[in-house]
């Protein structure tokens, strides 16, 4: 039988130990409830994942998000700071348009959502950085914020923002159902 929070649980092909480490801490935090709340997610909790976490608000008319917080590992990744921007001022070299759908998806599910980075290296050389992204909830009703995961620890020297590297696409994970 599917329960709800398997419903929610990171799918196979998530290799990420941070990732699935924070389902289990946004899972334990809901208590049962839609989503946490901001003010239940301790940082100190969290100490080892904090350089691949970003903290976002959820904006609407029109959607976008804007970010409180952004690690350092994925600032290395991007190659600059964009806490404090929204989502459409960004240079997003992974189309804004599936990044934008990926975060709905979170707004619409009231849930969990996942997806992969893949770059290629070579004919023979594929990495991949997996990526979840969990809603919290202010009022219990709705999804104000969002905290996310991308897992750069395996992928060293190499990211979104050197132009000397290959191409990267983020591809969003099909959910429950789909």
């Amino acid at each position: 039988m599917l329960t709800i929070a398997n419903s929610f649980a990171p799918p196979s092909e998530i290799a990420s130990p941070m990732v699935r480490e924070l389902f289990a801490y946004w899972q334990k935090k809901s208590a049962g409830r839609m989503a946490p709340k901001p003010r239940d997610i301790e940082p100190g909790d969290l100490k080892r994942l904090l350089p691949f976490i970003a903290i976002s608000d959820v904006l609407n008319d029109p959607f976008n998000l804007r970010f409180r917080l952004v690690g350092t590992s994925i600032v290395e990744a991007v190659g600059y700071d964009f806490t404090g921007k929204r989502f459409d001022e960004m240079t997003v070299t992974t189309s804004l348009d599936i990044w934008l759908s990926h975060y709905r998806r979170v707004i619409e599910r009231k849930g969990p959502h996942y997806g992969r980075y893949c770059g290629e290296f070579g004919p023979d050389s594929v990495r991949h950085v997996d990526h979840g992204a969990f809603p919290l909830s202010s009022s219990g009703e709705s999804i104000d914020r969002i905290i996310e995961l991308e897992d750069w620890s395996e992928i060293h020297g190499v990211g979104l923002g050197k132009s000397d590297m290959p191409l990267w696409h983020f591809q969003p994970l099909p959910g429950p159902g789909n």
